[in-house]
């Protein structure tokens, strides 16, 4: 399902960067989008484009990294944890799109319906040149399979 815009909390989910980095690329021109009842939205274009700046690439990766990092240097959990790390072959942008937006939206469901809130990291890294998308889910384990199973079977 293709969404016809993107918040800043969904932008942050796909990057993994907190929604105060986001606001701040949005400050500096580095990510354009309009308002809507108030609230920032982006359509595909501002996103594609975001996504392919330099200085967003690089920031994403170093982030991407230090979420795997993050998670094999912090040994005392108050909950079983996983670290999943998929690299799918997609035909097309399209596609990818769609399972990232298959992805957030089981995000933010689990998140509305459970206290298991912000306990779930997420990153999604589409590399157009060889048609991979990079999924990395950090976070309670039983949650993080439930988001799992349901976009990825």
């Amino acid at each position: 399902m293709r969404k016809d815009y993107y918040s800043i909390t969904d932008i942050a989910l796909m990057t993994s960067l907190s929604t105060r980095t986001i606001r701040t690329y949005i400050k500096n021109g580095l990510l354009n989008g309009s308002k809507k009842d108030g609230a920032w939205v982006f359509s595909e274009e501002d996103i594609e484009k975001f996504f392919h700046e330099p200085f967003v690439i690089q920031g994403v990766k170093i982030k991407y990294e230090s979420m795997v990092r993050d998670f094999m240097d912090n040994r005392h959990k108050s909950s079983n944890s996983v670290c999943f790390i998929f690299d799918y072959l997609i035909s097309s942008i399209e596609e990818a799109e769609a399972l990232c937006d298959k992805i957030i939206e089981q995000i933010n469901l689990n998140n509305e319906s459970s206290a298991d809130y912000g306990k779930i990291n997420f990153s999604f890294n589409y590399d157009d040149k060889i048609n991979i998308v990079r999924i990395i889910i950090t976070g309670e384990a039983e949650t993080a399979l439930k988001i799992i199973q349901k976009c990825l079977n």
